[in-house]
């Protein structure tokens, strides 16, 4: 199934609260759970359930402090989410969304699978072997070839933003995710200049004035490769300076030999062509599918007599360092819209005290003390930062049977007028 439903999602019906002073007003057919999913920069995301049909999603909850004076952030993330929904099978897919006075909420596909990250840490050896490795890229391939397709680049490809399905869910049942910073290309546009995305999986032209365009995805599918296939980052050094420098000279090496010489030639080969200086030359998505270690018949590795001890210790440090930072990095590259220090700390801070954000990891879904968030709106309220409606006082807010639930502080009143449109 490609291109758009003709008939977005709505609230279901029958879970309709009309209030008599706000025609826009209704009650939220969810449930949140108190246990969180997962963070970013800027968001918190929970697992949910629909009260009529009884289906699980994923709500992403944006605190509006945090996005006043970048409401277009969140309106092209789900612009761009409405544009691919239900296009691709290994492509997260928006399901509904709503508002309430303190934060906006996307909800998506439920991923209980953990990430790529996860996974590739966690494994025996610290790394995943070839067979799966290419599983994983074919569907990944797949998922950007769509996308490309589409005129849009994913700008944040990595480990961290490929879920799985399930914990039990085979290499290819995953879905890509997190489209905040993803970018609509026109076919006026001769590319990009913003920058953003993570350190480790940038491209070189994303370091320079240079525009860029679709192949900084493909860059990223060749760190995500190396980064399978090995367990460590191929640029990753002490400083972002010294990173930054082997990026933009695609100084990568397949070392230690003893530690590579079981990885197949083919995989080398992709990975390869992937880190080729011109962007114009690397290897696409399309032409990617066809490579032969994306192709080829299951791999089998050549056995090893290279002791790994010592590199896997080091690799370990390496993978605590990465998944401390990689949390805050888009927090800090951001500092100078943001105007605060760290974002993503601020948003833990402030949420500790939210009653959305409980410590205790008991309150599971599928148990008791589940609540539904107050009452909210549909996204045709202007997107502020701030009170979105007279309706959403405390006397107007309903709110199922449970904890007494602490208000957060909403900021001053302002105007705006950037909308969802659907």
């Amino acid at each position: 199934m490609t291109g758009e439903p003709k008939v977005w999602p709505p609230f279901l019906s029958q879970r309709i609260i009309r209030s008599s002073s706000q025609d826009d007003n209704q009650a939220c057919p969810y449930l949140l759970s108190r246990k969180i999913l997962g963070t970013g920069s800027y968001s918190a995301v929970f697992e949910c359930k629909n009260t009529s049909n009884g289906a699980h999603y994923a709500a992403k909850q944006y605190a509006k402090r945090l996005f006043y004076g970048m409401e277009s952030s969140l309106q092209s993330e789900f612009k761009i989410l409405k544009r691919v929904s239900f296009g691709h099978k290994n492509i997260l897919s928006l399901i509904d969304y709503f508002e309430t006075e303190d934060h906006f909420y996307l909800v998506t596909d439920l991923a209980l699978g953990g990430d790529l990250f996860e996974r590739i840490t966690s494994s025996c050896e610290g790394r995943l072997q070839p067979n799966e490795a290419r599983e994983i890229l074919l569907s990944v391939l797949s998922a950007l070839a769509y996308l490309h397709s589409n005129q849009i680049i994913h700008r944040d490809v990595k480990a961290e933003n490929i879920l799985f399905k399930s914990r039990t869910a085979k290499p290819s049942h995953l879905l890509l995710a997190d489209f905040g910073l993803a970018k609509i290309v026109k076919d006026s546009e001769n590319g990009l200049l913003e920058h953003g995305g993570t350190l480790s999986y940038m491209a070189p032209e994303c370091l320079s004035d240079a525009p860029y365009s679709y192949p900084v995805d493909m860059w990223a599918v060749g760190v995500l490769t190396y980064f399978m296939l090995c367990g460590y980052m191929p640029f990753d050094c002490d400083t972002d300076k010294e990173t930054k420098q082997l990026i933009s000279t695609a100084d990568f090496i397949f070392e230690p030999i003893e530690y590579w010489e079981s990885i197949p030639d083919p995989a080398k080969d992709f990975i390869s062509q992937c880190f080729v200086l011109d962007a114009d030359a690397r290897i696409t998505a399309v032409d990617a599918l066809s490579h032969p270690f994306i192709l080829n018949t299951p791999l089998k590795r050549s056995a090893s007599n290279f002791s790994i001890s010592q590199l896997q210790a080091a690799v370990w440090r390496l993978h605590s360092i990465q998944s401390l930072s990689s949390s805050t990095r888009l927090a800090q590259l951001s500092n100078g819209v943001s105007g605060h220090s760290s974002l993503s700390s601020r948003l833990s801070l402030n949420e500790s005290s939210s009653s959305l954000i409980a410590s205790s990891s008991s309150h599971r879904l599928l148990g008791d003390r589940c609540y539904s968030p107050e009452l909210v709106s549909r996204f045709c309220t202007p997107l502020i930062s701030a009170k979105v409606s007279p309706a959403h006082s405390q006397s107007n807010l309903k709110i199922s049977p449970g904890p007494t639930l602490p208000k957060s502080n909403g900021g001053s009143s302002q105007s705006g007028s950037a909308e969802f449109f659907i």
